[in-house]
């Protein structure tokens, strides 16, 4: 069986991992989808597009250095290769016209399976070009989280509708979600399960080390409640006044209430920025435990990155959190409410707690989840 795995810059960390469940039971072909506004992630950081052609090896676009830190993945992979989309609009005569070259690619491979890791809009004007295959997409999302309401983002998933033989979902409550809002859908529905993001080990200085603050990273957004997390801050203080807390990351016009973070300097401090693969693991490896006080959730890459070097992980019990995070054995869950995960980050410091949770962490590669998904995998590429 000849498969195209479609995917993006940013989810490429899970893609890594679930790929190496069926490479070796397929001929794998990997195309990333590249454009003006993915070119950094947390594993891919290209400067410009300028020089690039539509269709491009890894290696001569990332570089020898960094393409070693992904060669591994790719052993047994027929080909991997990047789609260039230098267009910064997503719908324009540009982008059709890339897709159009790029479907003559794909007739080349002549792959009897398709497979999108998600739909981007770029991505969707290949609807045009591309022969009856069968092809399946993996919804991340299938609703578009609170205060990130996009009308376009629908636009993919209702043109390939009727061409889908499959979906895939990392959770229970993704496919149960996507269920309910298309309700019209007919195609079946698969659940597969994420695995640590191995890829961010590789520049884990030291294993065993014993972190001072609290972190909470990632896109700054709405849903994912920081909001909740400040207004724990003083209760947590009042019981270990001396407790550090960092918010590591990038905002896309969200806010941080810059009075609030003042008021407790001595104890907050904010790394506002985009930060490299290298600066993340070493403020992931410098905390104690991370905390995702999120409103809002389908799954999280946060959970997995943070379990990928061993960090204990607070959730808010929403979304597919409860699917991964089982109570005090690999984590702990707390309603999304600012006392009850004001609560769960005193109950996690007292005597040292998240320490006897940090040992049972799995941060490894699953052979028996590799083997589950292998199975949810082949039996819909075979009866879709």
């Amino acid at each position: 069986m000849i498969v195209l795995y479609y995917t993006q810059t940013y989810f490429l960390d899970a893609t890594l991992e679930t790929i190496q469940s069926i490479k070796h039971q397929v001929e794998l072909h990997v195309v990333i989808e590249l454009s003006q506004e993915s070119k950094t992630s947390t594993i891919i950081d290209i400067n410009s597009l300028e020089g690039l052609t539509i269709i491009e090896k890894c290696e001569h676009v990332l570089g020898r250095q960094k393409w070693k830190t992904l060669e591994k993945y790719f052993e047994g992979v027929a080909t991997i290769e990047f789609l260039v989309f230098k267009n910064k609009k997503a719908f324009s005569f540009a982008t059709v016209k890339t897709a159009f070259l790029f479907n003559k690619h794909i007739e080349q491979i002549n792959p009897s399976v398709i497979h999108f890791d998600t739909l981007s809009l770029r991505a969707a004007a290949l609807y045009c070009f591309i022969k009856p295959k069968k092809i399946f997409i993996t919804i991340h999302d299938p609703v578009r989280h609170s205060g990130e309401k996009n009308w376009k983002s629908n636009i993919p998933l209702k043109l390939f509708s009727r061409l889908v033989k499959g979906y895939f979902f990392y959770s229970e409550f993704a496919r149960n979600q996507f269920r309910v809002n298309h309700r019209k859908n007919m195609a079946p529905l698969f659940v597969i399960k994420f695995q640590p993001y191995s890829y961010v080990s590789q520049f884990q200085k030291n294993k065993n080390q014993v972190g001072t603050y609290i972190l909470f990273f990632g896109r700054l957004s709405l849903y994912k409640g920081i909001d909740l997390l400040l207004a724990a801050i003083p209760e947590v203080l009042q019981k270990f006044p001396d407790q550090q807390f960092l918010i590591a990351g990038k905002s896309e016009g969200y806010k941080l209430d810059i009075n609030f973070i003042e008021k407790y300097k001595n104890n907050i401090s904010v790394v506002s920025k985009y930060l490299s693969v290298e600066e993340l693991v070493q403020c992931i490896a410098d905390s104690k435990f991370v905390v995702c006080p999120y409103r809002d959730a389908t799954q999280s890459g946060v959970l997995m990155t943070a379990r990928a070097l061993g960090k204990m992980v607070i959730a808010t019990n929403i979304g597919a959190f409860p699917e991964y995070i089982n109570e005090n054995v690999n984590g702990l869950l707390s309603a999304p409410q600012s006392k009850a995960i004001a609560a769960k980050i005193i109950q996690a410091l007292n005597n040292d707690q998240y320490k006897k949770i940090t040992h049972n962490i799995k941060s490894s590669y699953s052979e028996e989840t590799a083997t589950y998904n292998r199975i949810q995998i082949l039996t819909a590429y075979q009866n879709g």
